[in-house]
């Protein structure tokens, strides 16, 4: 008798710590973070980076699977992206569509930046039209009429010279701050970790991870998205052809 009660104890008290193990596990996987990179964004199939000297040294080899790679060239009237050259000769025989951008500075004339831009990129060929980095981090504060104009400056150079108008690149505050309104007619890439807020702005590009581990890429990486199927994307190349800087 003392036997069968010790083994219905044992019993019980077996069955409750399978139970609370089962429930600690399922608890422990709802915490832990996905670790898929590019989860946030898993609906678009259309993916690609942006890249500056930041990122520290690519493994160019590694990344051939991507669709399009946007690199940082030049900031304000002077600066150049030291990395600029490396990056593009990595990934200009890939197959892969290549954007530039230019960090833009409030403090400095718009057409000067757009002069300076342009000379840094002669003689290479892109896919998308050219970007514009437009944000508040790095920047000082100046009065958004400045702003304004000096962006529109900047705009009004890049078109003629090039016929295009630039991608602008921004985040939830620079869209509401800068771009609403006065550049609602240019293609917006949005940086945002949210989900959310690309549904309720009309973004083409989507930055949705600025903190990315990749094997291929020495520091944290920044994942984008073209916020479209497969077949819209094979349209948008269509539509803005390769074209060389002159």
């Amino acid at each position: 008798m003392f036997k069968r009660i010790s083994f219905l104890f044992l019993l019980f008290f077996g069955l409750e710590a399978v139970l609370v193990w089962k429930q600690t596990r399922s608890t422990r996987n709802r915490l832990r973070p996905n670790r898929d990179p590019w989860h946030l964004a898993s609906d678009y199939s259309v993916r690609g980076l942006d890249l500056s000297h930041h990122n520290g040294k690519i493994i160019y080899e590694g990344l051939d699977s991507l669709d399009f790679v946007f690199l940082k060239a030049t900031e304000g009237t002077s600066l150049d992206d030291r990395d600029f050259e490396t990056h593009y000769e990595g990934f200009k025989d890939k197959g892969i569509a290549l954007g530039v951008y230019h960090f833009f500075r409030f403090d400095t004339d718009g057409k000067e930046q757009a002069q300076h831009f342009l000379s840094r990129i002669k003689g290479h060929t892109f896919h998308v039209p050219l970007i514009v980095d437009v944000e508040q981090q790095n920047n000082p504060r100046i009065r958004r009429d400045k702003v304004i104009k000096r962006l529109r400056d900047f705009m009004h150079h890049i078109q003629k010279k090039t016929g295009q108008k630039p991608i602008i690149y921004t985040n939830g505050d620079g869209y509401s701050d800068f771009v609403e309104k006065d550049f609602d007619e240019h293609t917006l890439w949005l940086s945002s970790t949210n989900a959310w807020r690309p549904a309720m702005m009309d973004c083409t590009f989507w930055q949705f991870n600025i903190n990315a581990d990749l094997m291929e890429i020495t520091h944290r990486a920044d994942l984008n998205v073209f916020r479209g199927s497969r077949e819209e994307w094979k349209d948008y190349l269509r539509e803005n052809k390769p074209f060389t800087i002159h």
